[in-house]
């Protein structure tokens, strides 16, 4: 085999190896899977918050060690919903909770670290380096289920 066709293959491999591994999710595996399956009313004064596009709210109780779900309205219909386990920390301790100082972030007390909640819950500051753990969400007036 040619020097340039052993290259050319090597390169070959390293790019399907890259590509293979950029569209991995790693994120899935960082905060462990607990059965989620919850049902709020955004007419309940807990959620009113809720009613309006980028209003967020906390279902305490749920998800991993019980650190809540966060919850952002995007629109009319679409809700997006993360663990509010920080994925930098990962104990019972580290829950991230809406940013003040941002309506679209959530921030970690612990560690400071901070993540956007449009999107994906990408951390945009801080040691975190994966995304906060997202839940399904579907939406039937007046009602928001939440589930794995």
């Amino acid at each position: 085999m040619k020097p340039i066709t052993k290259l050319l293959t090597f390169c070959i491999i390293c790019t399907v190896a890259l590509v293979f591994c950029a569209c991995r999710n790693i994120d899935d595996d960082v905060v462990p899977n607990v059965e989620v399956r919850v049902r709020i009313n955004v007419l309940n004064a807990k959620y009113i918050d809720l009613q309006d596009n980028y209003g967020r709210a906390v279902v305490e109780h749920e998800g991993y060690c019980g650190n809540g779900i966060i919850v952002i309205r995007v629109d009319e219909n679409e809700y997006k919903a993360y663990d509010c386990t920080c994925t930098y920390e990962l104990s019972d301790t580290a829950a991230v909770r809406p940013d003040d100082a941002n309506i679209m972030g959530a921030v970690c007390p612990v560690c400071g670290s901070k993540y956007e909640l449009l999107e994906c819950g990408m951390p945009t500051s801080g040691k975190a380096r994966h995304s906060l753990k997202s839940y399904h969400t579907s939406f039937a007036s007046p009602f928001l289920i939440i589930r794995n």
